[in-house]
């Protein structure tokens, strides 16, 4: 379609024009308004610090306006950025169904152009927000949780979708996204919502209520405060038919082979047999590919729509101290509670990955005493559950059958004992702001203290057996794994060797001052140069405390341990931007920015962009520009800890075949090993964009803009995925360094099987990507003051390419990310229709993701072609009334047609079916609101 190159040359020919060497930090940005006055007022637009009297800019923004938020029915901030065709599902976009349960932290992220939700920088009232705290890796150390920023109180969302904003951070690579919070309000507002899926669980309800004194104008000053309530139910799968793991159909089967009642492993073959077959009931069945063993199906059992609970408060004022100075400060506090459902835990023959758990040298002493154990000990790890020949429950004919007589037997064990796992996470986030702005001279300026931030602790409820308590139980034989028998003290027992309580809490936060200034310098012909300055400093924190048990790998269901983090450091940054006025409508943008990471060290990065209107109804921009994101504290100061892989993954080099490879090396779980690197280089990119904004009749707006983005050294703090060097036999060995084994067993393939996989946090390769926004506004204004709103908003990404190990380019468009959810799609649109009569509304959205090529289902023979996943299309309609006096009344529906997700071969946090990344769980969603507004 169409290729920016050679960024670099083009920035030093735009730079060589000479560039004030004065520099700065991020300031804020207010609304594109003009003032009710006939003379414009000059105001700031998003991506610039030069206040200006035309509202579109050289940059491409999107704004959603607040009746923009009310027309959408969307339900909370995640649901709302939705809506914009430039974010995608993939590229490490979180949901908080997605991030839910352990160490997930049930945080939402927003991700433009695919490129991950710590490459968009995100805003509250143009300055930074510390990034969550939930987790010590991932999205948590890098990115802000967008349900942390209360929908009721956002009057609107500016996007800047152009990366590397040398204003307000180079950080902003895939772009910037600003939520503008309500202010200067004077009287009183109360709202409350109330929704319902057409069948099943999952209802919302929300009230808000917000009012502020002091007309600024006229009294000089304003208060302003509000408060906000949610509570919105759970949705298990088991409540939604398409949530499953398993499709005939589809020939994809990613059940567990633990299961209750428990699957044995057969020592000399290394197979998983149930001594129960063909009963596999009450929550386990026999998959139609497996019929040896019992098969556990995770879905039913996982939270697709967490349980939450959200309250938050916010105050913010500003007072004049004369015609040319004001105070303002801002407070806000938000705190979210969600509970979550996991499947029961594992406990296996090799449960325990650490050597540090309490339980080993126990463990060790307990294989001890069976010397035909011997030869089979390396696949026992540092404990696990081995029932006894001496158990009541021991099936002896079985073991005799198969060769295992007088052996304790090595169990696949779902712990129905203790059920499903209960998680709560909750999350309180802090922002504080005080400053001055005015005018002295030529000159606005505007200064400020902020503190913000993010404090999580993960709470583990019920379910999450404590491996030094419960295994002892279980290897003393007094537990039926096979049927609901057990004696009632040895239930009590395992319920009581639950570990109960806080399992981490984290905090970040971040402290910093900023200034900055603009004015004219001098008249040219096409008007006055301006200039802005300025500068900031900030220190971040990264506060990590797992409990003790965590830290020893002591809680079953986490897939291993992790540690105590403690990490700080200072960011100052400065910045310079120059507005020429070359000719009448022909305006140049300059600006450069200076970021000083400590440990990191610093960078310059500049970014150039030109206005041009020829004549009233056309416009052209363009801009280029480069980035620079640091690593996070997380990304290099993480401690290693172990984990596991997902269900399903599969070692292809012992198991070439996946219906006759042992199922310890297919549809396994290996043990991964991650954690921070103090190695990590800074990312970088290059971008630019190139576009047009038409108006070829009254009240009818086209925008295209073209964008590239370059992205070099691209940080993954899981490393390179275990997923692409598994994905077949050559490239497990071509990237044997990452995969330990043990020692050879007899495998036909003369390799050991997998005991650790490395996944370190690094800098992975290189993406490229290229794309148009497409954005159509009309308004039609009929007779008897009706009028007719048509808006459409389309991305359509040309190239999304990203570099292997091996240097070559392979496309991920239109493909499903295996084991992660999540899609880069080709085009995504969003598009309305409303119509306005008197007090009557009415609006029709159209929300649409073309199909996409989908994984191949893991029973298909080889050489089978994959499956397309099917466009995913939900329409919305609201009704509103506003004829009763200070009232106004919605009624809607969300996906009217109550279309189900398209099916999905592809897995995402234990789910399958359907992508949890961006599909919504609830169907049919009817809502009633009422506004009440006094003045």
């Amino acid at each position: 379609m169409f290729e920016m190159n050679s960024l670099g040359a083009s920035l030093a020919r735009a730079f060589g024009c000479g560039l004030s060497a004065t520099l700065v930090v991020c300031g804020p940005v207010y609304a594109q308004t003009a003032s009710s006055d006939s003379k414009l007022d000059r105001v700031e637009v998003t991506g610039s610090s030069i206040k200006r009297i035309d509202g579109e800019s050289a940059l491409p923004i999107q704004v959603l306006k607040r009746e923009d938020i009310e027309r959408s029915g969307a339900t909370n901030t995640e649901e709302l950025v939705k809506q914009l065709s430039s974010l995608t599902s993939g590229g490490s976009a979180n949901t908080v169904a997605n991030s839910s349960g352990y160490g997930g932290g049930s945080i939402a992220t927003v991700s433009l152009r695919g490129l991950g939700g710590g490459r968009t920088l995100v805003l509250v009232n143009g300055r930074r927000v510390s990034v969550y705290g939930g987790g010590a890796v991932g999205d948590a150390g890098s990115s802000v949780d967008i349900n942390s920023i209360p929908l009721a109180a956002i009057e609107r969302v500016e996007v800047l979708k152009d990366g590397a904003s040398a204003i307000y951070g180079s950080d902003a690579i895939a772009g910037v996204v600003n939520f503008i919070l309500r202010r200067d309000f004077v009287g009183l507002e109360a709202s409350a919502t109330y929704g319902k899926p057409a069948t099943g669980p999952g209802n919302d309800r929300k009230a808000s209520i917000f009012g502020g004194v002091g007309n600024y104008v006229q009294d000089g000053y304003n208060v302003f405060f509000g408060a906000s309530f949610q509570k919105t139910d759970p949705i298990l799968g088991s409540d939604r038919d398409y949530a499953r793991r398993i499709s005939v159909e589809h020939s994809n089967d990613v059940l567990s082979s633990i299961t209750f009642p428990a699957n044995v492993k057969v020592y000399k073959t290394g197979a998983f047999k149930a001594p129960t077959l063909p009963n596999c009931g009450p929550i386990s069945q026999v998959s139609p590919y497996t019929t040896g063993r019992c098969s556990f199906d995770n879905s039913p059992f996982i939270s697709i729509q967490p349980d939450s609970e959200k309250l938050s408060l916010m105050l913010n004022g500003r007072k004049a101290l004369g015609s040319d100075l004001q105070a303002y400060f801002e407070a806000g506090f938000s705190r979210t509670k969600t509970s979550s459902t996991t499947q029961p835990v594992p406990l296996t023959g090799n449960s325990v990955s650490v050597a540090s758990n309490p339980y080993a040298p126990a463990f060790k002493n307990y294989v001890a005493q069976y010397p035909g154990l011997a030869p089979y000990a390396s696949t026992f790890a540092y404990g696990g559950f081995l029932l006894p020949p001496s158990s009541p429950y021991y099936p002896t004919a079985f073991a005799a059958a198969n060769g295992m007589a007088g052996l304790p037997l090595y169990m696949n064990y779902r712990d129905a004992a203790n059920g499903a796992r209960n998680t709560r996470d909750t999350a309180d986030s802090t922002r504080l702001l005080t400053g001055f702005k005015g005018t002295y001279g030529a000159w606005d300026w505007d200064a400020g203290f902020l503190y913000s931030e993010s404090k999580v602790s993960d709470d583990l409820l019920t379910g999450y057996a404590q491996y030094s308590k419960v295994l002892p139980i279980l290897n003393s034989g007094v537990i039926n794994p096979f049927g609901d028998t057990s004696d009632a003290s040895a239930l009590a027992a395992m319920v009581a060797g639950e570990f109960r309580g806080t399992a981490y809490s984290s905090k970040t936060s971040s402290t910093s001052l900023d200034f900055k200034g603009s004015r004219d310098l001098w008249a040219m012909a096409g008007g006055n140069v301006a200039l802005a300055v300025g500068g900031g400093f900030r220190q971040e924190k990264f506060n990590y405390d797992p409990s003790v048990a965590i830290q020893t790998g002591d809680v079953a269901g986490l897939g291993g341990n992790s540690f105590v983090l403690g990490a700080a450091r200072n960011v100052a940054s400065l910045y310079s931007e120059i507005s020429l006025p070359l000719a009448r409508k022909l305006d140049a943008d300059f600006a450069l920015r200076y970021d000083n990471y400590q440990g990191v060290g610093s960078t310059w990065n500049p970014k150039a962009s030109i206005r041009w209107q020829p004549s009233a109804s056309l416009l052209f921009r363009s801009s280029i520009g480069t980035g620079f994101r640091a690593p996070s504290l997380t990304d290099l100061y993480q401690p290693q800890s172990v984990g596991i892989t997902g269900n399903g993954t599969r070692d292809p080099v012992r198991c070439p075949n996946i219906a006759t490879g042992a199922p310890s090396d297919c549809n396994y779980q290996f043990t991964t090993v991650s954690g921070g690197n103090p190695d990590l280089k800074p990312e970088k990119s290059q971008s630019a964009t190139i576009g047009l904004v038409w108006e070829p009749a009254k009240n009818l707006s086209i925008g295209v803009d073209l964008f590239s983005v370059n992205l070099k050294d691209a940080i993954n703090p899981g490393g390179l995925s275990s997923n692409y060097f598994l994905a077949n036999a050559a490239r497990a060995t071509q990237y044997s360094a990452f995969i330990q084994r043990g020692a050879p067993d007899g495998n036909a393939s003369g390799v050991g099987p997998i005991t650790s996989i490395q996944q370190t946090a690094a800098n992975l390769f290189e993406t490229r990507l290229t794309g148009v926004d497409l954005d159509i506004k009309y308004l039609w204004k009929l007779d008897s003051g009706q009028k007719l709103n048509v808006s459409f908003s389309g991305t359509y990404l040309d190239k999304y390419d990203q570099q292997g190990p091996d240097g070559t380019f392979t496309s991920s468009l239109d493909t499903a990310l295996n084991a992660a959810g999540g899609v880069i799609l080709r085009w995504k649109h969003n598009a309305s229709v409303s119509w306005e009569s008197g007090a009557w509304g009415v609006t029709l959205a159209e929300n649409y993701q073309k199909a996409y090529t989908d994984i191949v289902g893991n029973r298909e023979p080889a050489g089978t072609l994959p499956r397309m996943v099917e466009a995913y299309e939900t329409f919305d309609a609201q009704v509103s009334y506003a004829g009763i006096k200070s009232v106004k009344l919605l009624l809607g529906v969300k996906n009217l047609t109550d279309k189900n997700p398209p099916y999905t071969n592809v897995t995402s946090n234990f789910l399958g079916g359907y992508d949890v990344s961006y599909a919504d769980p609830r169907g049919r969603f009817v809502y009633a609101s009422g506004i009440y507004k006094f003045k």
